[in-house]
């Protein structure tokens, strides 16, 4: 199919990565993306209970610590920064069951290194937190944020089981995620740079 074109379709085949997971309510699913990165479905626990409440997409490098600075490479370059995110896999900030399940696919950006990490995290605070900054270094940051090199991915949701949530009188009841199945697609750039941490 690819032709004379062969050498650019591996290549660009070289660069996707797909696959199909399931995971449990409170536990975590970990796939070895390539490059020296995984990507998490890391639970995500209420504040006020504790109970899970879902996932949270990351793109981890391996070998961290999960105490480590550099652990989550989708955050910095995946806005919203505030508030709901495509990242998000639960009912936090008020989405019920139903509505995060039926929310597919997913769309999510990462960095690829800690170098990188580090610039966009910078980014990041100087743009949400101006006032801790001057004028030019908000806006360097704001016009340059998410430009590091970076992967993307989708995350569709094909099943789940779920407790449906509704509306009361007394406040939202949420409901419950108790599984869910996906698939994913990751896709590296081209020319990508992994080699830039020490």
């Amino acid at each position: 199919m690819c032709g004379a074109f062969l050498s650019q379709c591996a290549d660009a085949q070289d660069r996707t990565v797909r696959f199909f997971g399931e995971v449990a309510r409170g536990l975590s699913f970990r796939k070895d993306i390539g490059h020296g990165l995984d990507l998490v479905l890391k639970p995500l626990p209420s504040p006020e209970s504790g109970d899970a409440t879902g996932w949270t997409i990351e793109v981890t490098p391996q070998g961290r610590q999960p105490d480590d600075e550099c652990r989550d490479f989708v955050w910095v370059v995946t806005p919203p920064y505030r508030f709901w995110n495509p990242r998000y896999l639960s009912t936090e900030y008020g989405k019920l069951a139903q509505e995060v399940v039926r929310t597919s696919p997913r769309e999510f950006n990462f960095v690829l290194n800690c170098a990188d990490f580090t610039v966009e995290r910078q980014r990041v605070d100087r743009v949400l937190w101006p006032y801790s900054y001057s004028k030019e270094d908000v806006d360097d940051s704001l016009a340059k944020l998410g430009t590091s090199p970076h992967g993307t991915g989708r995350l569709w949701i094909k099943d789940s089981k779920y407790t449906p949530g509704e509306k009361s009188g007394g406040g939202v009841k949420l409901g419950a995620i108790h599984w869910i199945k996906f698939e994913v697609e990751i896709r590296f750039p081209e020319g990508r740079n992994r080699d830039r941490d020490p």
